[in-house]
């Protein structure tokens, strides 16, 4: 794609079509929509780098929609915020990872179909279509909740990403989802079992218990180790009784970004740009799960920006635009990716954080 800047729409919606979600277990859709937002003075010539965000879970797969009735959609956001020069001018990709249960933790799972290698799928198909900086120093994955966890994912196991921004991610699974299944369970005996609560997806209601039910349910087969798991037997109880399974249980620790660390360290500490944040009001708890994985990431000296500000998990758009604006520190030409990934990172904190710190 080249021509004057004027030329290019703010959004391009890409179709593509899958050879990794092709045949998938769950038989969900292998033609996906990539939306593409270009960033100002993109003409097609001038290459820009590429940040790649992950929505939450049971999120639309788009940032051009508003969250809410209050303010700007993100999208308008981050624009605004590169125009301004706040936020470095960059592609920003939102892939569709949803699946039949909600989301896919953009894992390769048995269960529910391969989308870590889908993700590599979309980076390949955009350097392809748009003018980009095709190099791994130049590419940034973030996201926030479920899209922050695939962006530690990501930055842990593959090489296609230089810098990793992940807001309010699910990490310290004992925080994050224990407390998540007693209200679970209430919520899967209300429906029926496990089969009344699927139909409620078409059905309805929508509500809070449905859709901390449903997470639960698709974590478990996001975590899944065979292909023919069912979504009750992925739960890490039993959902009639509560026995607690053991060996379900260990396997989904075995996903947690803080056990996954001590593995994955190395990679973690070559990014240019690790940055960690999450509300202190968190309704999860995700705020002691990230606190857990900031302390293994000091343990294991890896350089990261972490940062707590005062809201929760939801209506926390705003804090987006602040996380992507240390991309300045690797992306600031003339001095190197590389170069500049070496020099002592900032502990200044930044308007609107009641705290700031970064381990280095």
């Amino acid at each position: 794609m080249s021509g004057p800047a004027d030329a290019f729409p703010a959004t391009v919606v890409v179709d593509h079509e899958s050879v990794r979600l092709r045949g998938n277990p769950l038989g969900d859709p292998y033609r996906r929509r990539i939306e593409v937002h270009l960033p100002p003075g993109y003409d097609g010539v001038r290459r820009f780098p590429v940040v790649y965000w992950l929505p939450g879970f049971g999120a639309h797969p788009g940032l051009t929609g508003r969250a809410l009735a209050f303010g700007a959609s993100v999208a308008d956001r981050l624009r605004q915020a590169m125009e301004d020069g706040r936020v470095p001018p960059a592609l920003l990709v939102v892939p569709d990872c949803t699946t039949a249960y909600g989301g896919s933790q953009y894992l390769d799972s048995a269960a529910s179909g391969e989308y870590a290698g889908y993700l590599a799928e979309v980076v390949a198909e955009v350097d392809r279509r748009f003018a980009t900086r095709p190099e791994p120093a130049w590419r940034a994955v973030g996201g926030k909740s479920s899209g922050g966890y695939g962006a530690l994912i990501a930055g842990m196991t593959s090489d296609l990403f230089g810098a990793v921004v992940a807001c309010s991610p699910d990490a310290g699974f004992e925080h994050c989802y224990l407390p998540l299944l007693p209200g679970t369970l209430d919520t899967v005996r209300a429906a029926g079992g496990v089969d009344g609560l699927l139909a409620r997806r078409a059905s309805g209601p929508h509500d809070v218990p449905f859709m901390v039910a449903m997470s639960i349910v698709a974590m478990g087969m996001c975590y899944a180790e065979k292909p023919d798991t069912s979504a009750s037997d992925a739960l890490p109880c039993d959902p009639g009784t509560g026995l607690f399974r053991d060996d379900v249980w260990q396997r989904w620790l075995t996903l947690d970004p803080v056990r996954m660390l001590p593995e994955h360290a190395g990679r973690l500490a070559g990014l240019g740009l690790l940055h960690l944040d999450v509300g202190q009001r968190d309704e999860y708890g995700m705020h002691w799960g990230v606190r857990a994985l900031h302390a293994a990431l000091r343990a294991h000296d890896v350089p990261h920006v972490y940062r707590e500000h005062e809201g929760g998990h939801h209506g926390i758009e705003h804090v987006f635009t602040e996380a992507l604006a240390g991309l300045w520190r690797v992306w600031r030409e003339p001095e190197a990716p590389a170069e500049r990934a070496r020099t002592p990172k900032s502990r200044t904190r930044q308007p609107g954080w009641v705290s700031g710190t970064c381990a280095v």
